[in-house]
């Protein structure tokens, strides 16, 4: 004799009792809800099918998310291992446009230095040779001056002279 209801829930006696009403015999009823009865609670799923699933399920997110996490904690330290490499790169990178730029500044500035000094240089030879032509030049007036004042001198002492004898 059929079971009332199985464990999925699929309840053979009523689906026998309806073939039988369809008028379908005992025999034949019974024959068709065994076969296709089975049938259809082969493709349900149970409740405990459903909790191995859950359990699946449950293993695989556990699974994934130890991968994850390892996955996380490799491209963490690659990425710390590339952070102080570029740093170390980026210092030495740097040192050495230090170095270059100091030498660079140190040649402008003894170039420059050089420049200057011939600058100055050339600044005093004008100078001194402007300050020998005004030297030149106070000597010949002071001269001018000195015959000047004793033509002055000369001619005073003529006036002196001659106005005597006139008086």
């Amino acid at each position: 004799m059929l079971r009332t209801m199985d464990q999925s829930g699929f309840d053979t006696l009523k689906a026998t009792r309806a073939l039988e009403a369809a008028g379908f015999d005992s025999g034949q009823a019974e024959a068709m809800v065994t076969v296709f009865g089975g049938a259809v609670v082969g493709n349900l799923a149970t409740k405990w099918d459903f909790r191995d699933l859950k359990d699946e399920i449950g293993a695989l997110r556990t699974e994934v998310t130890g991968t994850i996490d390892g996955l996380r904690t490799e491209t963490t330290g690659a990425i710390d291992g590339l952070r102080t490499e570029f740093a170390g790169k980026l210092e030495k990178q740097i040192g050495a446009l230090r170095t270059e730029m100091t030498g660079a500044i140190d040649g402008l500035r003894n170039e420059f230095d050089a420049r200057l000094e011939k600058r100055i240089g050339a600044l005093r030879e004008d100078l001194r040779s402007e300050i020998a032509t005004v030297r030149l030049s106070v000597e010949s007036l002071r001269a001018s001056m000195y015959r000047l004042l004793l033509a002055q001198a000369v001619l005073i002492v003529s006036l002196i002279l001659g106005l005597q004898r006139l008086l």
